[in-house]
């Protein structure tokens, strides 16, 4: 990715040595540094070491230096690009006009969540007319894909069978991340072992109006739970009932 890119940009300001089309997805190559992060963008080419360098908040970096999970995604998009070059280098194509398939293995590999809500956007506008198929293990992807582009692969009996799933017209972009694992990706439950266990002691001890039991399963719970989380007041409610 890095030779094609650092090839074109020498050749870049040389008249005539790109064509039209080679310009315009040199053009589009560049804007790619910004697809995640507006804060950050292609500078320059250092000319003794042919390192690329981008302009992030805290200055001029090499590409090297970015987070892992950044350099993947740009290097997977302008990879498409190179490749598209590659492959017709007869007819020439600009990447907005490729109509082909692109296939993408576990596309979230080392985001971080606010990126996984954007890539399938990033791809959608980078390459308009491709159609993308890639897997993920992410429900940030997940709830941010449009009706009819999620299909969940279930094993059974050694064999992968797809699931019916609900949706509406909006995909699963109104659902939460909580019942996207759930309802989408089979999740049983999405609270930690160690809670489950302590939800279970507390209902147990209400079942038996263990009053000293509840009292010191909530006051774990109380140190345990999220400061907005809804439990609390229900927990609560349990609790002055019993008293």
């Amino acid at each position: 990715m890095k030779q094609w890119f650092i090839n074109r940009y020498l050749f870049s300001s040389q008249e005539n040595a790109l064509s039209e089309v080679q310009q315009v997805n040199y053009e589009t190559a560049k804007t790619l540094f910004s697809a995640l992060d507006d804060n950050t963008a292609f500078s320059h080419i250092k000319a003794d070491t042919f390192d690329l360098y981008v302009q992030t908040p805290n200055g001029k970096i090499p590409f090297e230096y970015l987070s892992s999970g950044y350099k993947s995604i740009i290097s997977i998009l302008i990879s498409v690009i190179k490749e598209i070059e590659y492959r017709f280098k007869e007819t020439e194509i600009r990447v907005q006009e490729f109509d082909g398939i692109i296939l993408i293995d576990e596309i979230e590999l080392h985001l971080h969540p606010v990126w996984q809500s954007k890539i399938i956007e990033i791809l959608k506008s980078t390459f308009p007319k491709v159609q993308f198929i890639v897997t993920t293990h992410s429900p940030h992807v997940i709830q941010n894909a449009s009706r009819d582009e999620i299909i969940s692969l279930n094993l059974i009996d050694q064999n992968v069978v797809s699931r019916e799933l609900p949706s509406t017209d909006y995909g699963f972009q109104g659902w939460t991340i909580e019942e996207v694992l759930e309802d989408v990706m089979g999740m049983p439950d999405t609270s930690s072992v160690l809670l489950q266990g302590f939800l279970k002691q507390y209902t147990d001890a209400i079942s038996s109006k263990d009053k000293i039991e509840v009292e010191r399963v909530y006051a774990e719970l109380d140190k345990m739970l999220h400061p907005n989380n809804h439990l609390r007041k229900l927990l609560s409610f349990d609790l002055t009932r019993l008293s």
